[in-house]
Formats: structure tokens, C-alpha cells, sequence
């Protein structure tokens, strides 16, 4: 009946490919097609409004999410991505009241309570965004981005030995993952662990070594152990890739008080 172009099955398969390689776009694209011939389709409904969110595109995210609702009002996965559409938007209580929305439909629903602990996280609530991640994670042991935030959490609150034994557990589980390498690095930079903190970060391979998070991880530590030159190098690099942010970083960070009197530090960072 339909071009192979047209055809759903065909479009539906290269959507999930253009999924798969973060062509987010083209994703919605297909999924918009086959829209037009199955417009109750909730699974391709689902699908564009993950897409939606990934582009950025949180009006048009609640648009179909709604859409969704009206379809299956008891439908956990577009609560959750209209939550994360409005959380992202600033919408804090609407977000929080998808959430448990999705919770109301199935309390087990592991992935409410941990966009819930998010999003707390983000507010820097962490007692509430600790208590909701571990509920996630006592509703599903195997996935390891909710100890990933688990950790990140414990972090947080400076409770960095838990932290760094929820990193280690995570890799003895599920194997080592640069996510979990690079927060092994950075727990034991916050102890005071800076030797060790900065073989962890180059013994991460040729492949990490431009990530800029990981080449201002390593300057911080060269400049608590009072190695400026070499923190001064790594920082002109950091910066070089993402200037804003690491310039705001290292103004606020306490490691670089030392330096704030260095013609080079205070060029770096525009002091």
C-alpha cells in the first residue's frame, strides 16, 4: 500500500537507528510519519517525546506526553518524560506532581523515584534526593545509572568514603565505565587523595584525555598539591574547550586561592 519510504515497520526501524546514534532529529522525523497513519500508536508516542526531550524541545515533549495520557491515561513512561520536560522548563511542583503520578499507576515504578531524586538533587535537597535514589534502586538492582547518582548524591553531602565504595561496588558489578572511573577520581580528590585522584584520571586512557570535566579534575588536584605550573597548564587547556564554565569553576573553587595573586591564573580565568 505504501512506499517502502511510507512504510511504518520500515520507518519505525530506521527511527530506532537514528535513536541509537543520537540523530535525534531525524528520529522525530519518522516518528511523525508514522504518526500520520497510526496516531494512536504509544509506543511511537513514548519514543518522540524521549526525542523531544533530547533536542531540548520541552513544549513539544508535554504536547505529545498529553497526547499520550489521552491515549492511556495510566501510561508511567509519558508522566515520567513530561516530568522531565517541565523539570528541565523550571516547572519544579509540576514535575514532582508527574512523578507521583506515575507512582499513583504503579508503585514500583523504579524510574519515577529516581527523576524524583533528580530533581531534588538539583535543588541541593539531598537528604530527600538520597532516600528517592535508593528506593530506585531497591526496586531495580541492575541498572547502574542509579548508582551512579547514588554516589554522585553521597558526594555531594560529603559523605565521600560511602561514595567511593557505591563506585567501586558499581564497577566490581557491572565493570569499569569511565563515569564510574572519573568519580572514583574525584571522591578521592575530596579526601584529600590528590596523588591517587590523578593516576586514576590518566590511567584513563588516550580516549578521556581530552574530556574537558577530567583535564580540570586533574589541574585542581596538581594545585592542591602545590604543583602550579602543571595545574596552571592543565587549566589554560580546560579552558580552551569550555571557557565559561571552567572559568567560573575555577574562580569558586578553593584549591586555586593560592594562585589568585598569579599573573597567569588571574589572565586564565579573567580575575
Amino acid at each position: 500500500m505504501f512506499g517502502r519510504g511510507e512504510d511504518s515497520k520500515y520507518l519505525m526501524r530506521r527511527a530506532v537507528s537514528f535513536m541509537k546514534k543520537s540523530q535525534h532529529k531525524k528520529a522525530v522525523g519518522d516518528f511523525k510519519k508514522i504518526l500520520k497513519q497510526e496516531p494512536k500508536n504509544e509506543i511511537v508516542l513514548h519514543q518522540i517525546g524521549i526525542a523531544l526531550n533530547e533536542l531540548k524541545k520541552y513544549t513539544d515533549t508535554i504536547t505529545y506526553m498529553d497526547r499520550l495520557l489521552g491515549i492511556n491515561p495510566r501510561s508511567t513512561a509519558a508522566y515520567n518524560n513530561k516530568g522531565k520536560a517541565l523539570a528541565e522548563m523550571g516547572n519544579l511542583d509540576s514535575a514532582i506532581k508527574c512523578y507521583d503520578d506515575a507512582v499513583a499507576v504503579d508503585s514500583r515504578n523504579y524510574e519515577a523515584y529516581f527523576n524524583k531524586g533528580v530533581l531534588f538533587a538539583k535543588i541541593q535537597d539531598y537528604d530527600t534526593s538520597l532516600e528517592l535514589i535508593r528506593k530506585s534502586i531497591s526496586l531495580n538492582k541492575k541498572n547502574p545509572v542509579l548508582l551512579l547518582h547514588l554516589g554522585i548524591v553521597l558526594g555531594k553531602m560529603k559523605k565521600n568514603q560511602e561514595a567511593l565504595k557505591v563506585f567501586e561496588s558499581a564497577e566490581h558489578q557491572f565493570g569499569t565505565h569511565p563515569d564510574f572511573t572519573f568519580q572514583r577520581g574525584i571522591q578521592l580528590a575530596e579526601m584529600g587523595e590528590h596523588k591517587k585522584a590523578i593516576k586514576i584520571f590518566e590511567n584513563m586512557g588516550e580516549s578521556h584525555m581530552d574530556n574537558v570535566n577530567i583535564i580540570y579534575a586533574i589541574s585542581r588536584s596538581w594545585a592542591a598539591l602545590g604543583q602550579y605550573d602543571t595545574a596552571l597548564d592543565m587549566l589554560k587547556k580546560a579552558v580552551s574547550k569550555s571557557p565559561k564554565v571552567i572559568r567560573t569553576w575555577a574562580k569558586d573553587e578553593d584549591i586555586f586561592n593560592p594562585l589568585h595573586e598569579n599573573e597567569t591564573f588571574r589572565h586564565l580565568v579573567k580575575m
